[in-house]
């Protein structure tokens, strides 16, 4: 029978309760950084060309402290802390490219643009108003996001698996500024 002196050694196992977390991300608002992004063209409707943008989302170590019920538990946010989460798509509908013979006959539509204006907003990214009232939408790289200081609205999305199987992915359905937070600085790795 092993005493407690010669399990100590380097053959350590502990079990912590407070780190024993539900490992799909909840539903609902946490402090996050913007690591990724990527982007794609696509014909929407066969009417419209938009590019669709799609952030990936490192959860801050900030949110501990901070709580979620689940299942009739409250769980402390900070747990999450490092894990990553995807957005939704953010829709950019262009004009299209008359040299591009994939966008001939395609029309523009500036009136779904509105989520990524906001998009833009919580990055703090400025737009113009021209003379008509509308806003030059500039195109957006990862340098404009990555590291930046957000707070993200997430949802879980419900699908179904080849299998069959019933699948919950956590997506940022909303991002907002983190206002007076700091951007996350890249870490060198040396």
């Amino acid at each position: 029978m092993s005493d407690v002196n010669s399990i100590m050694g380097s053959d350590e196992a502990y079990y912590d309760p407070s780190k024993d977390v539900p490992s799909i991300i909840p539903e609902g608002m946490f402090k996050a950084y913007a690591t990724k992004l990527s982007e794609r063209e696509v014909i929407v409707r066969d009417k419209y060309v938009a590019d669709v943008f799609d952030i990936e989302f490192e959860i801050a170590e900030e949110n501990k402290g901070e709580t979620v019920e689940i299942d009739g538990k409250s769980v402390d946010k900070g747990g999450y802390g490092g894990k990553t989460v995807k957005s939704k798509g953010f829709f950019r509908f262009k004009k299209p490219d008359a040299s591009n013979s994939l966008h001939t006959g395609l029309e523009m539509n500036t009136k779904s643009n509105k989520s990524y204006m906001e998009l833009l907003s919580s990055f703090s990214i400025e737009t113009e108003e021209d003379k008509e009232g509308r806003y030059f939408l500039p195109h957006i790289n990862e340098s404009d996001v990555n590291g930046k200081a957000v707070i993200i609205d997430i949802v879980h999305e419900h699908w179904t698996s080849r299998e069959g199987d019933s699948m919950v992915t956590p997506k940022a359905k909303a991002i907002f500024e983190w206002e007076g937070q700091a951007p996350k600085k890249e870490e060198l790795p040396f």
